[in-house]
């Protein structure tokens, strides 16, 4: 059997990296709102439309009074991808329609599948609904990404594609796919309006930037087991540039020598220590080398961990 992981974490890395960098989804938002904001305030008056959109955007953007709704949608453009339901929306089903994967965590495929058609049909509604506000919508990136997800979406699921379904998913131009299916032995079956799924596939996977799906074969079990891992007793300890941390095991004559020279202090009790190390702008403390010599580290991050597992390091 492949094993597929590989190519999976590297697809995700893939998008990760290049996401953002040549489509602005995030423009068909703005517009859209812009538009929303027209009909407001023809509908209710400007003064209160712009009251209404500056708690509107501000739930989710940081809205000023100076610059309004419209000044936090084009300053924190970068933003409506993490902090808003569409921008979250629309980033996920980029990494289904380009790269076949699915972002959220999932327990098992079958709720991997009830994401993916989750959210292909919330895309189809936002498509349907802002794309009537949009100038231009089928040359968005929101139209692009919407309809290629679905596309996507009909070919694992064995459903009839269209000619523009093969335009999006093979990466050709129109015009080439056209050709290619006016010819006798194109290995496509069916008509424009109606192309088996089978035979979709087929012909997609002989394209060159045809990106198969591979959501089926994802496994999220470890990362979720590591982020549902119970945590009795939560200490945040500082890090070593060594990736050693301040442990129990680090008293020096009974007791725990934490701070700069000429400001250091003494504590016999562990907790005590590490409220002040917590306290301290650089957590600096003593400890000792290979050698048995007490030196001063200091700390250049902070760890949460378990009491119990901090206390095996003394072990």
């Amino acid at each position: 059997m492949i094993d597929h992981h590989v190519e999976i974490a590297e697809r995700a890395s893939e998008f990760r990296e290049l996401f953002g960098g040549q489509e602005f989804l995030e423009d068909s938002i703005i517009e859209a709102t812009e538009q929303i904001g027209r009909i407001a305030a023809l509908l209710y008056g400007e003064a209160a439309a712009d009251t209404a959109l500056d708690a509107l955007v501000g739930a989710c953007l940081s809205v000023t009074r100076k610059g309004g709704w419209r000044d936090a949608l084009q300053e924190e453009a970068n933003g409506i991808y993490s902090e808003t339901p569409a921008g979250a929306l629309l980033h996920d089903l980029t990494a289904y329609a380009d790269y076949g994967i699915v972002l959220n965590l999932c327990r098992t495929v079958e709720q991997r599948e009830q994401v993916l058609r989750e959210q292909v049909m919330l895309g189809r509604e936002l498509l349907h609904l802002v794309g009537a506000l949009l100038q231009e919508a089928e040359k968005s990136p929101l139209w692009r990404i919407v309809t290629k997800a679905h596309a996507r979406w009909k070919l694992d699921q064995g459903e009839p594609l269209t000619r523009d379904d093969l335009v999006l998913l093979s990466g050709l131009a129109e015009q080439s796919v056209r050709n290619r299916m006016a010819e006798k032995n194109s290995g496509i079956d069916g008509t424009s309006d109606h192309i088996e799924a089978d035979s979709a596939l087929r012909w997609l996977s002989k394209q060159k930037k045809f990106v198969s799906s591979l959501w089926r074969y994802q496994d999220d079990t470890d990362v979720i087991a590591d982020l549902e891992t119970y945590v009795a007793e939560p200490l945040f300890v500082p890090v070593a540039p060594d990736k050693s941390v301040f442990h129990p095991g680090l008293k020096k004559d009974g007791a725990y020598v934490v701070g700069e020279t000429g400001s250091e202090r003494e504590f016999t009790d562990f907790d005590e220590a590490l409220r002040a190390l917590q306290a301290m702008l650089v957590p600096t403390w003593r400890r000792p080398t290979e050698k048995g010599r007490w030196t001063q580290v200091r700390g250049i991050d902070w760890r949460r961990v378990d009491r119990e597992e901090l206390c095996e390091v003394n072990a």
